[in-house]
């Protein structure tokens, strides 16, 4: 976590593309994640449309610039390093040669950085990752923690975005009351 020229650049690129991945997760539908192909859910080629979890402030934003893709805000796992997802995101931005204060330091880092995020992308970030090369980099980072999340829910069933562990417990409770039978 050295103060390195464009250390701020990546460690907001890596930040930007797991938030972007993580809210894609929450919004997707149950069914569909069980159902659909990793490369149908894909964040990027297939965004999702009518977000119930687009409002106010979201909304304006995502009416005003069109062109601008805008992210509904999905908490981070509230396990923290237990969680593999916040683990890869430190990893590559930390390195392996990082010790338990400085992984600390990095987990204070994100979870600061994460709650900022909600309020939207701040305008240094924004100038900072505007050029092609930092959006190439953003696609990059925001399709692979996509991936990455997308197999830790399937098949490892490691704890979902919010939004989506609620409808799945939704599903789930559907789905048991469709399996009784009414006794009367």
């Amino acid at each position: 976590m050295s103060r390195r020229r464009g250390e701020f650049e990546h460690r907001t690129s890596i930040f930007e593309g797991a938030f972007r991945a993580w809210s894609h997760l929450g919004g997707l539908d149950p069914e569909d994640l069980e159902s659909k192909s990793q490369d149908s859910l894909d964040p990027l080629s297939n965004p999702i449309q009518n977000d119930d979890r687009m409002t106010g402030k979201l909304k304006e934003a995502a009416s005003s610039d069109p062109s601008r893709r805008v992210y509904p805000y999905e908490p981070l796992p509230r396990s923290g390093l237990a969680h593999p997802f916040v683990q890869a995101i430190l990893s590559p931005w930390l390195g392996p040669d990082a010790d338990n204060d400085a992984i600390q330091l990095g987990l204070t880092t994100l979870r600061t950085w994460w709650q900022h995020r909600r309020k939207g992308e701040s305008g240094s970030a924004v100038a900072a990752l505007g050029t092609e090369k930092m959006k190439g980099v953003v696609e990059g980072y925001t399709r692979h923690f996509f991936q990455l999340g997308h197999c830790l829910i399937l098949n490892d069933k490691e704890q979902p975005p919010r939004s989506l562990s609620a409808r799945m417990k939704e599903l789930d409770k559907m789905r048991s009351k469709g399996g009784r039978k009414k006794e009367r």
